[in-house]
């Protein structure tokens, strides 16, 4: 029996060793992609962003750049007003559910929770998603065969 444990013991060794070589090699190899990503940043920086719907194939080169030049320019800006306007509907939240009683609140809470689990099963299955989504629609045509004309 203290064999097997010997034995147990040893593997887990070897096998943590193994772990932390690899990571330890994989952060190596990280670095020094890092590198050369700055070095190629450093050779030349230039502006990124978001086109405008529709504008890839009709603006030039020059002008992507100048649309992500101005996009920088105004991203400060538009964070602030983002960050206040977060502010302005948290505070109205805030004053809608003071409104409510703790029953009600409760409720809601509950509701939030059966949502959030049916988004997250509808992530697992997707392709369940397609079949589901069908069912009713078949069922509404032939519920009322005058609507299904």
């Amino acid at each position: 029996m203290h064999l097997a444990f010997s034995k147990k013991l040893v593997f887990a060794t070897v096998a943590s060793a193994l772990v932390v070589a690899a990571v330890s090699l994989n952060s190596i190899g990280q670095d020094a992609k890092k590198a050369d990503s700055k070095a190629k940043a450093g050779a030349k920086e230039k502006p990124k962003g978001r086109l405008p719907a529709y504008y890839k194939d009709v603006v030039t080169d020059e002008q992507k750049d100048k649309i992500y030049a101005i996009q920088a320019k105004y991203e400060k800006q538009l964070d602030e007003l983002q960050s206040q306007l977060d502010a302005v509907k948290a505070k109205q939240n805030g004053e809608i559910e003071g409104l409510l009683s703790s029953e009600q609140k409760e409720k809601i809470a509950k509701l939030k929770e059966e949502a959030d689990a049916k988004k997250k099963s509808a992530k697992k299955g997707d392709g369940d998603k397609a079949a589901t989504a069908a069912e009713p629609a078949k069922a509404a045509t032939t519920d009322n065969p005058k609507k299904a004309k």
